[in-house]
């Protein structure tokens, strides 16, 4: 263990309770519920029949669990034992039903001796690291014993400077992971500068680009929603605060015809959302508890994981959120691989490539009045919405193939391990 990280463990081990108790206090409530029967979990392990050897996926929330679970598809023929840890309960919740995993447990919380703990147990062949999954902790005591492979690897706007501030940290990070696949040129650039060794790292693609929509989107209908036959379906995926205001306002004038699907990428937020409906005195409908839309109600407020890309799929229009506000965008690629007329903000930096590729087939829109106009001219137009649809979708072609490349690199680390 480097002097980096004993000095980091040293002021960690003083440190964390009083921080993490201030930084409990503003949502002490949420955070109680959120964490009841299962903050344990993440300090200790259960006594298991883990066979060694296997494949240790490292994941956050939805997202990359949806990830781990197309590789982990692909390593089904290799006979190792997947285990899947998820940073959040929506993620791991997903694991669990999807039956794809030898096991899925909560990610460790990165203290030393507590992922060594975890490692032992588990005794991985390879751990894969998705996307951003920096934890020096759970890195080196994954070392000691593994390969390190991070895959679909990516570094947003906002996280860049960040970790260049703790450089000498996350360079040994970096030098103890074999292989990084990262999604873009522009990935790939910023894990060398914050301290990768060039030769480890390589342009793969993103994965999320070869996931095909699965059976439960198909079968994802207007009527399990309640939407009416003659309507047309305006969708918000992932939409971040501010953003469900300048939607609603958007297709409120659009006619009593035109329904609304809000999908925050935040669920905790449901309560704020529904403030903003009533201080507009707008009746609104809530998935949780009616299913669908209510009789009476244009608005629908989905407060449950997983339903998004079906959600894309009964909808006319898709706005794709975290791009009306500074946040850097959500992933439009998804609204467009379910061949849907797709808006979105001018802040997408989080997708810069892809978006460099559909730019002209997207909506990009400044400001909410420049949304309400997008809605409405698209509302106006079907022959419009499908002529962009479908350019955009044909474009998809060149952002395939990574998850084959990522399968290829995973298997070799594998072969070469034992």
């Amino acid at each position: 263990m480097g002097l980096t990280l004993i000095i980091i463990n040293t002021l960690t081990l003083l440190f964390l309770p009083p921080l993490l108790f201030l930084a409990a206090l503003p949502n002490l409530y949420r955070y109680i519920k959120r964490s009841r029967g299962t903050f344990h979990q993440r300090f200790y392990l259960p006594a298991a029949d883990f066979i060694p050897g296997g494949v240790w996926f490292q994941a956050s929330s939805v997202g990359e669990v949806k990830l781990a679970l197309v590789l982990a598809a692909e390593l089904k023929d290799t006979g190792r034992p997947l285990y899947l840890f998820a940073m959040t309960p929506e993620g791991r919740a997903l694991a669990k039903t999807s039956g794809a995993f030898t096991g899925v447990y909560y990610a460790p919380v990165d203290i030393f001796f507590i992922t060594r703990s975890f490692m032992k147990k588990v005794a991985p062949a390879l751990v894969v690291l998705i996307e951003l999954q920096l934890w020096p902790n759970l890195i080196e005591s994954a070392s000691r014993h593994s390969k390190i492979a991070l895959v679909n690897g990516r570094v947003s706007d906002r996280s860049f400077p960040k970790y260049k501030l703790i450089k000498a940290l996350t360079r040994m990070m970096l030098e103890k992971i074999e292989v990084i696949s990262a999604r873009t040129k522009k990935d790939a650039g910023r894990f060398i500068a914050m301290g990768a060794d060039p030769a480890r790292v390589s342009v793969t693609g993103n994965i999320k680009y070869d996931i095909v929509a699965g059976p439960s989107a198909e079968r994802s209908r207007r009527k399990d929603y309640a939407v009416p036959e003659a309507a047309l379906v305006v969708s918000a995926g992932s939409t971040h605060r501010g953003e469900e205001a300048a939607v609603i306002d958007a297709v409120l004038p659009l006619g009593k015809d035109v329904y609304c699907i809000i999908v925050p990428r935040h669920i905790e937020r449901i309560r704020e959302i529904e403030r903003v409906f009533r201080r507009r005195k707008i009746l609104c409908s809530r998935f949780s508890r009616s299913g669908g839309f209510t009789p009476g109600s244009r608005f629908l407020l989905v407060d449950r994981i997983g339903l998004l890309d079906g959600i894309y799929g009964i909808s006319d229009i898709c706005f794709v959120g975290g791009s009306l506000v500074p946040h850097g965008g959500q992933n439009f690629v998804e609204a467009v691989r379910r061949k849907k007329a797709v808006v979105v903000g001018s802040h997408t930096g989080n997708f810069s490539e892809e978006f460099d590729i559909l730019r002209d087939e997207l909506f990009v829109v400044p400001d909410r009045v420049a949304l309400a106009k997008a809605f409405g001219d698209l509302a106006s137009s079907k022959e419009m919405r499908e002529k962009k649809a479908a350019a955009a979708f044909e474009k998809l072609d060149m952002l395939k193939g990574a998850l084959r490349r990522n399968t290829v690199v995973i298997k070799d680390l594998l072969l070469n391990n034992i």
